[in-house]
This record gives structure tokens, sequence and C-alpha cells, in this order.
């Protein structure tokens, strides 16, 4: 009875997710009509001449695109992130990570004044390349501080990355006050968060960047499950902890560095999805990761559809997923049941 009721939901939750998918490539600055892009489908004009066309070809199809690979990724990694701490508090955003990359993304592009985003490795901009460095190396600092303390409190741990992001946050004050005006107003714009890309490059890099990294931590789905008990349990069971943490640390540090270098840090939604998702199937990461991974696009897609209609212009998402995130957070804090981790 309980499997074909979670199924229920999950199928409600595919049919609201579609729905939701549908309008955003429907809303926007500009209108859309069916029988326009029908006409110029057909017409066989080249698509710069078919403006209803190109408009959801090289833009609202890339920004959906991109809100799901985003918002899919941060919420995958969140869910993993509090699965290996044992914290409902633990995510991209809270650890830092975010933080982190945000400041290797803004040094390379303020203190090279544009030329990081020429410069490439393998198809990683040196944009990107930073983002990872400066991720990776808050991610080492935690796990350091897990694997030579490993009785340390979770909340320790997560308070370290709260700090370590703060810094991150001090270190981009520092860079602003470094900056060129021109340059200041667009890395200010960035740090609000966005995803409306246009054409297929930046979806080219979420894509090759963030699929293998999700299906990795999707693999660990199992052993995080065995470690959600407890991690001496888990070790007994054959689990090898440090291994799990270094794969899940760096993984998702890699996949949260790719997001916010090619977005913009987007807080919130590795905390707001997972738990929302707990609700609806369990605590089983085999079912939740791969619902998390799926809700969470879906959940910054709709965030862009309200960014795009909130006021005049757009609101940048950031500020969007901002005022979902901090209620759902104090409500978290002031849980009465509130604990480090409950199944």
């Amino acid at each position: 009875m309980t499997s074909r009721i979670t199924l229920g939901r999950i199928a409600l939750l595919v049919l609201i997710s579609a729905g939701i998918v549908l309008v955003s490539l429907w809303i926007g600055a500009e209108s859309l009509r069916w029988e326009q892009i029908q006409a110029e489908w057909r017409s066989g004009k080249p698509i710069t001449q078919c403006p209803a066309l190109s408009i959801l070809i090289n833009q609202r199809i890339p920004r959906t695109l991109a809100a799901l690979l985003a918002g899919g990724t941060l919420a995958l990694v969140g869910c993993a992130f509090q699965a290996l701490l044992r914290n409902p508090l633990a995510t991209p955003y809270t650890l830092g990570v975010a933080g982190a990359g945000a400041f290797g993304a803004f040094a390379a592009t303020v203190l090279m004044e544009g030329a990081a985003a020429r410069i490439g490795i393998v198809g990683i901009s040196g944009v990107q390349l930073a983002a990872f460095l400066c991720a990776l190396l808050d991610m080492a600092a935690i796990y350091a501080m897990a694997a030579r303390h490993p009785r340390m409190s979770p909340a320790v741990l997560l308070l370290t990355g709260v700090t370590l992001g703060m810094l991150a946050n001090a270190g981009i004050l520092f860079l602003r006050y470094l900056a060129k005006p021109n340059m200041l107003v667009v890395m200010d714009r960035w740090l609000m968060g966005g995803v409306d890309v246009i054409g297929y490059r930046d979806i080219k890099t979420l894509a090759v960047g963030t699929i293998p990294c999700a299906l990795v931590l999707l693999l660990q789905a199992a052993k995080l499950d065995q470690i959600g008990f407890d991690v001496e349990l888990a070790a007994g069971r054959g689990i090898n902890v440090r291994r799990l943490q270094a794969v899940t640390f760096i993984v998702g540090s890699l996949a949260t560095a790719i997001v916010v270098s090619t977005v913009g840090p987007i807080g919130f939604v590795g905390l707001i999805v997972p738990h929302s998702v707990r609700a609806l199937t369990g605590s089983r990461h085999r079912l939740l990761m791969p619902i998390s991974l799926f809700a969470g696009g879906v959940f910054l897609c709709m965030c862009d559809i309200i960014a795009r209609k909130t006021f005049v212009g757009e609101t940048p998402i950031g500020i969007i997923t901002a005022l979902f995130g901090g209620p759902f957070f104090l409500y978290l804090l002031t849980k009465r049941r509130f604990v480090d981790w409950e199944g």
C-alpha cells in the first residue's frame, strides 16, 4: 500500500514538473504564439529571419535546460552531503563550497580582467578551473577535519563550512574593492545568480561537467544508506568510509564549481529540495537521490519563471531561491525535534 502511495506521488510530481517545464518555454519578456512558431518552422527560412523560433530555440530552451541541469546538480549534491555528514543542514551553500567557488571565479575574472574566460584547458575555462580549485580547497579542509577527528560532531563540520564560506565572502568583498567599475557591475550581477543563458555553449559545459558527477554520486546511494545509520556500522559492513567521503566531497565540489562558474552562486536549492523529497519518498537514498535530482531541476525552473514575472524586467534567480530558502532554513533550525541527524 505504501509503495502504491509513493508511486502515485511520484507520478503526480512528474505531471506537475512537465507542466512547469512547458510553461518555462513560453514565459518571458516576448510572448510567443504556437501558430507563428509553426509557420516559421515550415517556411524554411534561416533562423535569423524567424524571430519567434529564434527566441524559442536560442533563448527559452537553453534557459530551461540550464535551470534543470543546475538545479538538479545542486539538489543532488546537497542530498549527498546531508547523508555523508549526517546533518540536515549540510548543502553546497552552507558548507561554503558555493562561496569558495564564487570566490575563485570572481578572482580569476577580476585579477585577469576577463582573460580567464578565454583561457581553457581540455574545454574548461580559466574561470571554471579557478572555481573548482577553490571549491576543492574548501571541501579538502572539511574532509581533513572529518578524517583527523572521526568522532567530531557533524555540527562542528557544518560550522567549519559556514566559517569558510564567510571567509570566501570577505575575499569577494576585497576583490570588489579592487575591481574596475565596469567589471564590478558585471560581476555583481553574476553573484546574484541567473540561468539567462543564450545559445548552447553554457549548456554543453553544464552537461559535460555535471552529468558524469551526478552518475558517480548516484552510484554511492547504497553506501550512503549504510552510513546514514552509523559510521562504525557502515565500516563494519564493508564500506570504505574514507573513500566514500573523498569521492563524495571531490565529485560534489567539482559539480558545484561547474554550476557556480556557469550560472553564479545559487543558494538553498540543495537544502529545500532534498528535505521536500524526503517527505515524499522516505530516506532511502536509492530513491531519494534520483528524485531529488529531478525535483531540483524543476524547482529551479519554477524559480526562474517567478524571476521573469515578479517585477518589470527580471529578478535575479538567487534572490528568489533565497526568499524560499531563508524561511525554510529557519524552520529547520526551530524544529522541536531537531538533532544532528534524523533518518
